[in-house]
């Protein structure tokens, strides 16, 4: 039972990798964020083919846990890191839609200043 699961998520995790290749590809993922999927499709792609050798021997040194539970909290805490930094760049993002909206406005309000002062009142539309 466990090695069909094994086949499944590593046919999953093929299908992440190259759905995050193709969308670098037509321009629609940005490399930068790119690299976090490619890293998680990856790693998944790897632990699927030998998940003993990485729930017995290499997390087990590394971080001392020896129960599945303990690995079900390390990806826990690895999905965690994903939101935080999708939560940063989307407040980045905010604050720079915020600005340019600010700045939108300040030309706005030059250009119908412009038209008033350098256009005759004939010539400036309602």
């Amino acid at each position: 039972m466990l090695i069909k699961f094994q086949i499944i998520i590593g046919i999953l995790s093929l299908v992440l990798l190259l759905v995050t290749f193709e969308l670098i590809r037509k321009g629609r993922l940005r490399e930068e964020y790119s690299i976090l999927w490619l890293f998680t499709g990856g790693v998944t792609l790897v632990f699927s083919f030998w998940p003993q050798f990485f729930l017995s021997q290499f997390l087990t040194r590394i971080t001392g846990l020896y129960y599945l539970s303990a690995v079900v909290v390390i990806a826990f805490l690895f999905l965690l890191v994903i939101v935080l930094h999708f939560s940063v760049v989307v407040s980045k993002l905010t604050d720079r839609n915020k600005e340019l909206a600010q700045r939108h406005a300040l030309l706005e309000l030059e250009f119908k200043e412009f038209k008033r002062h350098y256009l005759p009142p004939d010539a400036v539309s309602p």
